[in-house]
């Protein structure tokens, strides 16, 4: 069990420099954004980026997911690289079914979002790019089948530097603005689609299986609905907050959410990366059922532990990334962000019952509704409650969907998961957060020393409510005792 978790932290931190260098543009360009894009024009750019994220996540099918469902249980050598073969020719046929019925209508969807024809190259730009990157999830989850997470973290850093450089360069020296960092991105992912090219044709034989495309498309069918309903709960927010208020609000919002997406895309998409191979390859052994219930107990610790820290300085990190006062409101979002992540995370863990047992129907049908609920709550409660009535409607939906899942899935897929364990990381990690705001007087420095010992305090909290196993107690002795050993010589 210890070789499997530390096999599961090897590939999730090895895997996270990858996510690291896929979004770090983002992160580490904020002070660029917030000098040269005003307030309004970030709230746009923040529109335009999740309008990327809706073309790539609805068009590409789940044909990704199902290639590695499909792909990690065949033993066949020469039928495995025609399923390659078969998801990738499928893809190519809907990039291009997907550029034609774009294309002719870039100037109304500049009306539709904007009430102006002002961005329609935007949406040119924005739809070719969103369709390299469609083609570019197959090439990626396929290295990710392959267990190779360095030559996966070669592909996102490689593109990492290409889109840093440019969007530096279009920005601040070509004076692009907002066109400048899509351009960027388009050019990324032109670069990520030609070095992956050579594995993909490693991996594929000329063989189109129809028989077993229309299977995926069963499996996989059910996924399309879950993306949609995905996109419209993860991002519908911000297109409610542009009805009831303005491109300002989306834009403090917007910064907000991404200084806390930190945990979203350093943990939980990390995780996910490195993880959902070896689930698939799990499942179905003698000890799954701890295998599950431990990584979820201490998954959930690491989403605890690191939202805290970033929710206890969200103002300090907020000040440091914008050099323009008007954003830095957005830190109130961070805390309500994070803490909607965390049960992201653990929900995950807990839909991939469905996954292994076939049942993704239900996996639809749980997002759905808690996209239901989201969009629900936000149109009764951002009216009341402004941007902070989005954050809470973001909280209770992905508790809805953990909830909701847990209780599916434990009808196909039991696991005997540690939830009393679950919960008091969450009322702690949530209690040590309110103390924080008893130093909100104190002076600077003060300050954040007491934030420093609240994050440190975490861990030993923990061990007064008898959190940790004896077993558990003795491996961290031993790796001390170690570390000391090879620190005296």
């Amino acid at each position: 069990m210890l070789y499997k978790l530390k096999t599961i932290l090897k590939h999730t931190l090895i895997y996270s420099l990858g996510n690291i260098s896929t979004k770090l543009v983002g992160f580490v360009l904020l002070p660029l954004y917030t000098t040269f894009l005003s307030i309004n024009e970030y709230g746009i750019f923040a529109i335009l980026e999740i309008s990327t994220t809706v073309i790539v996540a609805l068009f590409s099918f789940g044909l990704s997911t199902t290639m590695m469902r499909w792909c990690s249980v065949e033993k066949n050598a020469s039928k495995l690289k025609s399923i390659v073969f078969t998801t990738y020719i499928t893809s190519l046929l809907i990039v291009f079914s997907l550029n034609v019925l774009l294309y002719p209508f870039h100037e109304s969807l500049s009306f539709l979002f904007f009430d102006t024809s002002a961005y329609k190259l935007y949406f040119l730009v924005l739809i070719t790019s969103g369709s390299f990157e469609i083609l570019n999830l197959i090439s990626l989850d396929l290295i990710r089948l392959k267990e190779k997470p360095y030559l996966y973290i070669f592909v996102t850093i490689s593109k990492i530097i290409v889109v840093l450089s440019l969007n530096i360069y279009f920005i601040k020296y070509q004076n692009l603005g907002i066109l400048g960092i899509l351009i960027s991105s388009l050019i990324g992912n032109v670069l990520t689609t030609l070095i992956t090219v050579p594995i993909l044709l490693k991996n594929m034989i000329p063989k189109y299986n129809v028989k077993e495309l229309a299977s995926m498309f069963n499996y996989g069918f059910p996924l399309i609905f879950m993306s949609i309903s995905m996109i419209l709960l993860t991002m519908s927010d911000r297109y409610i907050i542009k009805y009831y208020l303005d491109y300002s609000q989306v834009g403090i919002y917007s910064l907000g959410y991404k200084i806390a997406s930190v945990i979203n895309v350093f943990i939980i998409q990390s995780f996910q990366t490195g993880f959902l191979p070896i689930a698939y390859k799990n499942f179905d052994k003698q000890d799954a059922n701890r295998f599950f219930s431990k990584t979820l107990t201490y998954y959930t610790y690491v989403l605890v532990f690191c939202s805290l820290g970033l929710s206890l300085f969200s103002q300090e990190i907020i000040e440091i990334f914008s050099k323009n006062t008007d954003y830095f409101s957005a830190y109130t979002i961070v805390p309500f962000i994070a803490l909607a992540f965390v049960f992201k995370g653990i929900q995950y863990i807990y839909s991939l019952g469905m996954h292994f047992m076939k049942k993704t129907k239900y996996n639809a049908i749980v997002v759905l509704g808690a996209a239901l609920l989201n969009i629900s709550l936000n149109f009764v409660l951002v009216p009341l409650y402004g941007i902070y009535g989005a954050a809470a409607a973001t909280i209770i939906s992905w508790i809805f969907m953990s909830f909701a899942f847990y209780r599916y899935t434990m009808k196909y897929y039991k696991i005997d998961y540690e939830l009393k364990k679950i919960v008091l990381l969450v009322l702690i990690g949530i209690m040590l957060f309110l103390l924080s705001y008893t130093f909100s007087e104190v002076q600077f420095y003060l300050k954040i020393v007491l934030k420093a010992l609240l994050f440190i305090m975490f861990p030993f909290i923990l061990f007064v409510f008898n959190f940790y196993e004896k077993i558990e107690i003795l491996r961290i002795k031993e790796i001390l005792i170690k570390r000391k050993i090879k620190s005296d010589k």
